[in-house]
């Protein structure tokens, strides 16, 4: 990963497309799963993995990657494989819940 941290100008949000939560992303990564060591937890979707996905700062871009997740994750209705860079109103689902990158 860079060393240079992201621009706190520039930090994305996510977006959750069922209720409208906002979660800031305000550090130089952020985890998403079930377990309560994640910085993004989801109880309530079960097809979440524990320790599902991750959206990191790296080389100037912000990247998710699946954490060998039982179902998966997908950007834009694509299933990933491995990392990915983001867009701005990016679409990524972990289990049934899906989130927009701002």
């Amino acid at each position: 990963m860079s060393s240079n941290p992201p621009n706190p100008g520039r930090l994305p949000v996510l977006v959750n497309q069922a209720t409208g939560q906002r979660h800031p992303i305000s550090g130089p990564s952020l985890t998403i799963g079930r377990a309560d060591d994640n910085n993004l937890v989801l109880p309530e979707d079960g097809y979440v993995s524990a320790n599902h996905a991750r959206i990191y700062w790296d080389q100037g871009w912000w990247w998710i990657e699946d954490l060998n997740s039982s179902n998966g994750t997908t950007v834009n209705d694509q299933l990933i494989s491995q990392p990915r860079q983001l867009c701005p109103n990016d679409l990524i689902k972990v289990g049934r819940t899906v989130f927009r990158i701002e």
